[in-house]
């Protein structure tokens, strides 16, 4: 190394004495001769291991993406609050903005980036040659792909029964489309069947599940329930729009095994420190902001159901005169006005501690009487689903939501004879009242049906409950071309463009 250094300046020294080079030409030799030396030293020093970090993964850990993806199921869909406020189970105190139907676009984006990006990486890591090794230290690397597209389809249909049509086969693809096309909400569901369809084919209950998941910890027999009981759930929501199709996979779901009793519930798990706890617990931790819609008791001390007192705490300052329990024992079960400034929240009724008093309560994702509803209305359609009658399934859909919320047998059984009878109608409003707290299937529901008939907020902007959610207008400032395409399709970009299923 000393030899090759001397050369260097020996050559230089010579070239300036025998006038072969200008003053400012040396400088620049200078300069390259420091480099030549410096890239010798490089080249021939061996650093070792000094610039690798053992704590920081090269390739991406499958199970923490899983978990982060997970997170978004608890903390945006099943606690979400938007459509509980729609469908009048609850309104707002001192701040109803949402309740008045105001400030309704959002933006898409963010489910993109986040869960579903890292359910992509899942997918693409345990499909890679060289990857797929490494990932199954994880879990078996089909079980993986099957639960990542479980869950795909499961946030890919919360996000497009909010919008409508969105980005997605050209999605994901960086500069290739950086201004990907729409896709309609019918071709978004065939999607979704096809997803759901090729996870079924992959899940094998003898190897091992995902680590990192939250919701049943690796069971795949579980995700095998979850995969079918999500396919039945849309098509039912398809079942106006593309009834032969709706028919076939709601057929090809019961027969692969869906939610059968409230021990088979499928509930998302929250866990006790801040970051992971429920949301429900965090909000009326810091604000009580959210009141028992007066639509809704209504509703329950009409039929004189016993859900009243299991789904929300009695008033601490308010009552009502008018009573229709035995004893006047609903008195302080008050429902407040839906869209206006209810500032003294203490006149009227709060959800249940149960929910938020309890950092870990276990949020519904699919209930056991969910399905018995949605079945007795499969059955009412002429549906191959197995046995039962639309009666005896609108019952046991009745009682499974009963017990789950801890209603007394003696009070199931009051109620059930008092009320027998079977129609469209009333498998529309138990199912109303059976997704208490499930914002999300409870207003898509809701707008399929369109029962029951709810008489929208007072004070709202537009005196029309919203069907869908406008797309923020940073999507057509960045992807105009394509925005305009798909608006002339769905229709208007507003709050009452009814979605593609939504034909009531």
């Amino acid at each position: 190394m000393k030899r090759k250094y001397m050369l260097f300046s020996l050559l230089g020294v010579l070239m300036v004495k025998f006038g072969f080079v200008q003053q400012k030409t040396i400088n620049n030799i200078a300069c390259l001769v420091c480099i030549s030396i410096w890239y010798i030293l490089c080249e021939a020093i061996d650093f070792g291991d000094i610039n690798e970090n053992p704590n920081g993964p090269t390739v991406a850990v499958t199970s923490q993406l899983l978990t982060e993806a997970q997170k978004a199921i608890g903390n945006s869909v099943v606690t979400s609050v938007k459509g509980i406020l729609f469908t009048q189970q609850l309104t707002e105190g001192q701040y109803p903005s949402s309740s008045r139907y105001t400030g309704l676009t959002s933006n898409y984006n963010g489910w993109y980036t986040g869960p579903i990006q890292n359910l992509n990486e899942i997918i693409k890591i345990n499909r890679d040659e060289d990857l797929m090794t490494t990932a199954e230290a994880f879990g078996d690397n089909n079980n993986q792909i099957a639960v990542a597209k479980i869950i795909r389809a499961f946030l890919l249909q919360n996000i497009t029964d909010r919008w409508g049509a969105l980005p997605w086969t050209e999605a994901f693809q960086g500069i290739d489309f950086p201004q990907p096309k729409f896709d309609t909400q019918e071709e978004l569901y065939n999607y979704m069947f096809v997803e759901v369809d090729e996870a079924l084919s992959l899940i094998n209950i003898d190897n091992s599940g995902p680590k990192g998941d939250l919701i049943f910890n690796g069971n795949m027999s579980r995700w095998k329930t979850f995969a079918n009981t999500l396919k039945m759930t849309m098509a039912l929501r398809i079942s106006d729009a593309n009834p032969s199709l709706a028919k076939s996979k709601f057929e090809a779901a019961i027969a692969g095994g869906v939610i059968k009793s409230n021990s088979e519930n499928i509930l998302f798990n929250f866990g006790a420190d801040d970051g992971s706890d429920n949301p429900w617990q965090d909000r009326f931790e810091s604000r009580v902001d959210y009141l028992l819609s007066e639509t809704l008791a209504n509703a329950l001390r009409t039929n004189q159901d016993p859900r009243l007192f299991k789904y929300v705490e009695p008033s601490r300052d308010g009552s009502i005169s008018e009573t229709n329990f035995p004893n006047g024992i609903d008195a302080k079960y008050v429902g407040a006005p839906n869209g206006y400034v209810n500032g003294n929240v203490q006149d009227y009724s709060l959800p249940t501690r149960t929910v938020t008093g309890n950092q870990r309560y276990k949020s519904p994702i699919y209930t056991s009487a969910q399905v018995k509803l949605s079945l007795a209305e499969a059955k009412l359609k002429g549906w191959s689903i197995g046995s039962g009658t639309v009666e005896s399934l609108l019952k046991e859909g009745i009682e499974e939501s009963m017990r789950f919320w801890g209603v007394d047998e003696l009070d199931i059984n009051a109620y059930t004879d008092a009320h027998t009878s079977a129609t469209l109608a009333d498998i529309a409003y138990e199912k109303w009242v059976a997704l208490y707290l499930n914002g999300p299937e409870a207003w898509a529901e809701w707008r399929r049906l369109d029962m029951p008939v709810l008489i929208p907020s007072g004070n709202a902007v537009d005196p029309r409950i919203p069907v869908r959610d406008a797309y923020d207008s940073s999507i057509e400032d960045n992807n105009s071309a394509n925005y305009a395409s798909i608006i002339s399709i769905q229709g208007p970009d507003n709050l009452h463009t009814k979605l593609w299923w939504d034909k009531n």
